[in-house]
């Protein structure tokens, strides 16, 4: 059976950081091919350059993807983070087919209406992109929400507490993608 992962880093945070690098791991032991997307911008790029990086992000992946078969994958997991989780969505709805699973990590408001209920949605409850979270995603039976944590699920001054979410992220993406082998 054939199966492909695509990863969707996001604005500022590119598949190579923990929030994506391990989930991602994870998923290509479980016999997906990978292919990871390169759009992000550097750390220090201004906030009110969003709309930029969304310009960006969406040649990349429409150039990346243009050549992609996707009809010869039985099963295809779309992995995201922020920006990327957009970026995910849109492109799914482009591919036109329903089965494609969508792990959605601190994904932005706008892409809610792209998910459906067997989608995998992690956030952290002060996420500043999806305010009010637990009311937004009371209809996600695979939705998990961290408390304290924003956006970056980083515990600022609290190291600990940032790597066990890198560690439980990893756990829920991992017993997640099992259940799809089932």
């Amino acid at each position: 059976m054939k199966k492909l992962c695509v990863v969707f880093p996001g604005r500022r945070y590119s598949v190579d950081r923990s929030i994506l690098y391990y989930p991602s791991r994870i998923i290509q032991n479980s016999g997906y091919e990978m292919i990871y997307l390169h759009y992000d911008m550097h750390k220090e790029s201004p906030e009110k350059e969003f709309e930029l990086s969304y310009k960006h992000g969406k040649e990349v992946v429409d150039e990346r993807l243009k050549d992609v078969d996707f009809s010869k994958y039985e099963k295809i997991i779309f992995l995201g983070k922020s920006l990327g989780t957009l970026l995910s969505s849109e492109e799914k709805e482009k591919i036109g087919r329903k089965d494609i699973v969508t792990i959605a990590i601190t994904p932005l408001e706008g892409c809610l209406k792209y998910l459906n209920s067997k989608d995998l949605i992690i956030c952290g409850l002060n996420d500043q992109f999806l305010p009010d979270a637990k009311n937004k995603l009371s209809n996600f039976p695979n939705s998990y929400i961290f408390p304290n944590l924003s956006h970056s699920l980083e515990a600022k001054f609290n190291y600990h507490l940032t790597l066990q979410t890198v560690e439980n992220v990893a756990g829920i993406v991992e017993a997640y993608v099992n259940s799809l082998e089932l």
